[in-house]
């Protein structure tokens, strides 16, 4: 080992956020992705924070990322060795936030760049959140009751650090610098946990270099706080990241957001990824600081946050968040019947209150953004058709539409595993845009397609106008851009909004090899079709949209007229607006 130790002079770190197959076996990828990756801009900023450590004072090192959603982030593992491996350098790729969806093309890229000679780690929700529920346990809820388990590591997670690969349960902060170290010096275990950190003196998430490339629009994020203290039995975060809240500090938020503002051409759009901002204990700080950077400063910015929907009670936060320069908030509706809220356990969802929480929102121009879950146990085509209806009426300005998905690390998992309630074997499916386990009133193609008409019901142009006229000129283009993104993915690409982008790339080598056999060809002939599909696709959405933004363009004081050239001047409008 000293022999080997003597001739390692590089420590060269490849972080992927992977991508996921989709239901053809084809890669998911983007020429221009919209979601940036704040895990992966999280483990940049830590990998360059940990090289600065004792024991790599001698060495040469360096960090690369890919993001798989852009093509510009495309992970071909045999070209990376090829420029980065060599007998003085030690090649660690970490693959940064797996999802469960996510896995099994993760599990395919660790074992090609294993094979080539890279020592990998994988870390992620799907690793924290199976390990938590079904090898650790003892998970115990607010009334007591405690959550069964299995007490045994999952099987595919077993079957990888048999393989040699290393698994990295919780969160890197703390940790991540012995790690690296245990990897270089050749001593690693297979096993590494992070815990729940304290994160208030943790470097803040910062994105590679040209990492914006592959994206539509510069959206930088950051989580001021992680945990939730809420109880929701299909959700993953709060056995990943905890109940108790743990928080950065507000003065390093603030500072984050004035060196962006600084740095930019453009005023940048800031999102907030906590699972719930209101609920860290600092928010009015955060919240005063940015007005300040506002209204003293006279520095330009806006931002989106996701909070609880009793989040609105909380004495001066709508009014101080609309005056701060938020534009829209992203809460978990779920669902609109109280009886099936009080079943998942968000008690919190008072429905009688929806209409005047949006009510509240929309009143200080910030645009409501609300999350839908298609598939709880009593819904039906015709309820969920009905559901749609009632978000519309209610006020909502957008929705994400989910299906009840048992993700590993939720409750609803594990009493599922432990009950033997079938689930699909091939976690590939677990995108929340598919059925993973039989529903008890409706057939799988029932509940697929009652799921994929709730978006277009919802996504209506009469419906854009409506909340467009809501949020009025500050957020008019932020909640434009989104419609164009959301309809597009979702009615267009068939794939949910939060993996989409703009133009897909379907490349025939990046295949699933377990996906559905098919010839060169047959890929070809395929990929001809599809972008002949194309062509009235996007014919409609351009004419769609057209009409919506004459309808209200009225709202950036545009004076309304019979207008000529509307196809020339709404496109001119459109790029402006995207500048």
């Amino acid at each position: 080992m000293t022999a080997t130790l003597e001739r390692l002079k590089r420590l060269v770190v490849v972080l992927v956020k992977t991508s996921k197959y989709d239901r053809d076996g084809y890669l998911i990828q983007f020429a221009r992705a919209v979601l940036p990756c704040n895990s992966l801009a999280a483990m940049w900023s830590l990998t360059k924070a940990a090289f600065t450590f004792p024991a790599f004072q001698d060495i040469y090192c360096e960090v690369v990322a890919f993001d798989e959603t852009t093509r510009q982030g495309r992970v071909d593992p045999r070209a990376i060795m090829e420029q980065y491996a060599a007998p003085d350098a030690k090649v660690v790729v970490g693959f940064v936030g797996v999802q469960t969806n996510m896995f099994p093309r993760a599990c395919d890229l660790a074992r090609e760049f294993k094979r080539l000679g890279a020592t990998i780690i994988i870390g992620g929700f799907h690793v924290s959140g199976s390990i938590t529920m079904l090898l650790d346990g003892n998970v115990r809820k607010k009334n007591g009751e405690l959550i069964p388990c299995s007490y045994i590591m999952p099987p595919e997670l077993q079957a990888l650090m048999d393989e040699g690969i290393i698994l990295f349960h919780g969160e890197a902060e703390g940790i991540w610098p012995k790690v690296l170290s245990d990897i270089f010096a050749g001593n690693h275990a297979l096993l590494y946990r992070g815990g729940k950190p304290a994160i208030d003196a943790a470097p803040l998430p910062q994105f590679p270099v040209q990492y914006f490339r592959g994206f539509m629009y510069r959206c930088f994020t950051v989580d001021t706080c992680r945990g939730c203290p809420f109880e929701c039995s299909f959700c993953t975060s709060i056995r990943v990241q905890g109940n108790i809240m743990r928080f950065r500090e507000p003065k390093a938020i603030i500072a984050y957001v004035r060196s962006l503002c600084i740095q930019g051409k453009a005023p940048p759009f800031f999102f907030f990824t906590d699972d719930n901002f209101a609920r860290n204990p600092h928010w009015k700080e955060i919240l005063e600081g940015l007005i300040a950077l506002r209204e003293e400063e006279g520095l330009e910015f806006v931002f989106m946050i996701e909070a609880d929907l009793a989040a609105w009670k909380l004495p001066q936060f709508v009014k101080l968040l609309g005056r701060a320069g938020c534009t829209r908030t992203f809460m978990g509706v779920e669902s609109v019947r109280q009886e099936t809220l009080n079943r998942t356990q968000k008690k919190q969802n008072q429905v009688s209150s929806y209409s005047e929480i949006c009510a509240a929102y929309h009143s200080v121009g910030i645009a409501v953004h609300g999350t839908y879950i298609v598939g709880f146990p009593n819904d039906t085509p015709q309820t969920v058709a009905e559901d749609v209806r009632t978000l519309n009426a209610l006020g909502f300005d957008q929705v994400s539409l989910f299906m009840l998905t048992p993700l590993p690390g939720s409750e609803d998992h594990a009493r599922l595993h432990m009950n033997g309630t079938p689930m699909d074997a091939d976690f590939n499916r677990y995108d929340t845009f598919q059925p993973a386990t039989d529903h008890p009133r409706m057939s799988r193609d029932e509940w697929q397609a009652a799921y994929e008409a709730a978006w277009r019901q919802f996504y209506t142009p009469d419906h854009m106008i409506a909340s467009l006229r809501r949020v009025g000129k500050r957020g008019y283009w932020g909640l434009f851009k989104n419609f164009i993104w959301y309809r597009w993915s979702a009615l267009h690409e068939n794939v949910h909004p939060m993996m989409g982008g703009f133009y897909r790339y379907r490349r025939y080598e990046d295949r699933r090899k377990e996906g559905p056999p098919i010839s060169v060809e047959a890929h070809l002939v395929g990929e001809i079709l599809r972008h002949l599909r194309y062509i009235p696709a996007l014919t409609q959405e351009f004419r769609l949209f057209r009409e919506v933004y004459f309808a209200t363009w009225d709202i950036l004081g545009i004076v309304p007229a019979v207008p000529r050239f509307k196809s020339i001047r709404f496109l001119a409008a459109l790029l402006q607006g995207n500048a």
